[in-house]
């Protein structure tokens, strides 16, 4: 077989770093594709989850609808910062399992839970400690046999002498929603129709002492978790599915991803994957071969229909920042990691076990290891990794498995984790097993 120089294993062009600080960040900032690129390849339900943490800390003033903008950006830009970590607005998963235990604990203090109207079923999250309290907020739910929505949307967007409007909008014939200050209570109301349903229209008014400005975080993640009509939203949900087909078997989940790998030529790939651990791997569905296994490492060179690389990689030495990179179906995450102090072959990171295998850069975009196999499923919270250590396989020893090359660092500009990602995910591939 023909030696694989290390040289062509990894190197795309440099972007420009990223500033640091959401707050300098220019018009148009080259990262925010690889930003929201990045985002969007998390799975909805959690970039929901992230948005409705990023409520409860206070720092995100928005719907929780998994989309990427200007409020989601700057948001997880704050909470990097505040947590004294670079800005570079792509959430790790150690710091997203961070940012969801955070919220959790904000729910927690003030007894946050679903409710539900006896009388319409709307259902709502509210903070149960807190109403409980004397003096303490009060949530109503309110439903209206007339379908008229706009005539109600006219009488309670109207500003009286000791009613002030400070926010209202609405779509015809769907929702609205009206905030304000009434005497020294601060409210914020959203009232949804459906036709279909009984009552047509349902709705919530959240009111609050307006000198607790501690709880307007709290009336945002009540109203993002209102259920005006939960039955219809299931119905929905299902419309146009078929019914199921009992007299066929069911069909099996897909397989997990148990490792990552990088193209470093045509048709070859490089991952750490141990041949007992997954005699028939697959890359999209298809079997790929594996070539070559190193026992020592568990370095292994996959065979198959991979794109080449058209420039060469630099080699940069193991630094304390890393940002690894890891592929999970047609996801690419990038994941922090750092040095450990006591053990300069050992990152700490929240990594699944996909990341086998998984490339680890330092922050100016050099190739500095891979992951080693990870034996175990990772401990998870809320479905999130937990940081833990996890072994490198050095440059030097994949240099010497892949047949040599110079391991010289190069100077380079530093790259935010989303810039790095979006150069590379071309090149990673998502590893799984045949039966």
């Amino acid at each position: 077989m023909r030696r694989l120089p290390f040289l062509i294993a990894l190197g795309l062009c440099p972007f420009a770093a990223a500033p640091p600080g959401f707050a300098q960040m220019p018009p148009a900032d080259a990262g925010l594709a690889a930003e929201k690129a990045a985002f969007l390849a998390l799975p909805l339900a959690t970039r929901k989850a992230a948005q409705d943490a990023l409520v409860w800390l206070g720092l995100y003033n928005g719907v929780s609808d998994g989309d990427f903008g200007k409020r989601t950006r700057d948001a997880i830009a704050a909470f990097q910062l505040g947590r004294k970590e670079s800005g570079d607005r792509v959430l790790s998963l150690g710091q997203l399992q961070a940012l969801i235990a955070a919220a959790d604990k904000a729910r927690a203090s003030v007894g946050f839970q679903t409710i539900a109207d006896p009388k319409s079923g709307a259902r709502i999250g509210a903070p149960t400690k807190l109403m409980s309290a004397r003096n303490g907020p009060r949530l109503d739910f309110a439903s209206s046999a007339d379908p008229d929505l706009g005539a109600l949307y006219a009488r309670l967007s109207a500003e009286q002498p000791t009613r002030k409007i400070a926010y209202k909008a609405m779509k015809p014939n769907a929702f609205f929603v009206v905030s304000g200050q009434e005497g020294a209570q601060k409210f914020y109301s959203r009232f949804e129709k459906n036709e279909g349903a009984t009552p047509p229209i349902r709705g919530f008014t959240f009111s609050y002492s307006a000198a607790a400005r501690n709880l307007d975080p709290v009336a945002l993640a009540v109203a993002n978790s209102f259920e005006a009509f939960p039955a219809a939203s299931a119905a929905s949900a299902n419309a146009g599915s078929p019914a199921p087909d009992l007299s066929r078997p069911a069909t099996a989940p897909p397989p997990r991803p148990v490792a990552t790998a990088l193209v470093v030529a045509p048709g070859k790939a490089l991952t750490a994957l141990r041949p007992d651990a997954c005699p028939k791997p697959l890359v999209a569905g298809k079997p790929v071969r594996i070539e070559r296994t190193d026992v020592a490492t568990g370095l292994a060179i996959l065979s198959g229909d991979f794109d080449g690389r058209t420039e060469a990689p630099r080699i940069g030495a193991p630094s304390r920042d890393l940002v690894v990179l890891s592929a999970s179906g047609a996801s690419v995450i990038a994941n922090s990691a750092t040095l450990a102090s006591d053990a300069p072959t050992v990152a700490v990171a929240a990594l699944e076990k996909s990341a086998s295998g998984a490339p680890a850069f330092d922050r100016t975009g050099a190739l500095v290891a891979l992951i080693a196999p990870i034996g175990g499923e990772p401990k998870q919270v809320a479905g999130v990794a937990l940081a833990a250590p996890h072994a490198l396989i050095e440059p030097e020893a994949v240099g010497a498995f892949l047949g040599g090359g110079a391991l010289t660092p190069a100077a380079s500009e530093k790259l935010s984790a989303g810039a790095i990602a979006e150069r590379e995910k071309g090149a990673l591939l998502s590893v799984t097993c045949g039966n």
